[in-house]
């Protein structure tokens, strides 16, 4: 059913309310017979959308609560995820950051609400990816990431007024030559190994404006 405005050609347009057939509803805005503009679909299984609307899509500013109580509040296009949003996850977690796909993607900062722990960085295709930040309550770890998981240079950062850099290395995998080929190989770890430790070193304006430049 449907409640509203219509052009000549008697196609929703303007301001108008509808109930799909599956039991979704939708109040807003129509342009030639699509969701164009901003409105409020109610989806049957309690989800629902808060936004802007182009040719049937979420395209624009939008909030999407999802049925178990999730929420985003960003930018959309083409009814996914992309641009700069915030995600609030029903154990507390949230995600502020970029997005691509409708996953993390470019630089975000993502807070975990169980231990307070929080990872600062790039992400790509939802996995910390790139150079970032894994700061806990009395240290943080500053380096490269790759596959969720620190890989490559970095230094250990300590409230105490010290820093140890090194490099996590991946772990060798023992091989069994009765393994057979089909079976799928063990996940990737890595080690840390340190070098050397020193005072902690304070930026200059001009390395953290260089820092910048680079970032």
């Amino acid at each position: 059913t449907y409640e509203g405005g219509r052009n000549e050609r008697e196609e929703r347009h303007g301001q108008g309310k509808a109930t799909l057939p599956k039991g979704d509803t939708y109040e807003g805005l129509y342009e030639n017979g699509k969701r164009h503009g901003a409105g409020v679909y109610r989806f049957k299984n309690g989800a629902r959308y808060l936004g802007d609307y182009i040719n049937n899509k979420k395209h624009g500013q939008g909030t999407f609560i999802y049925p178990d109580g999730s929420k985003y509040e960003g930018s959309w296009v083409e009814d996914q995820r992309c641009g700069f949003g915030k995600y609030y996850y029903v154990n507390g977690d949230t995600y502020e950051g970029e997005w691509q796909n409708h996953v993390r993607h470019g630089r975000g900062t993502y807070v975990y609400a169980a231990t307070g722990s929080k990872y600062c960085g790039l992400w790509n295709n939802g996995k910390w990816e790139g150079q970032g930040e894994l700061v806990h309550a009395n240290h943080k770890y500053v380096g490269l990431f790759k596959e969720n998981r620190p890989e490559g240079r970095g230094k250990y950062v300590f409230d105490i007024g010290c820093e140890q850099h090194g490099q996590y290395i991946i772990v060798p995998q023992e091989k069994d030559d009765k393994a057979d080929d089909d079976e799928p190989t063990a996940p990737i770890t890595t080690k840390w190994q340190a070098g050397v430790t020193t005072a902690l070193h304070v930026k200059t304006p001009e390395e953290e404006e260089e820092e910048r430049m680079l970032a």
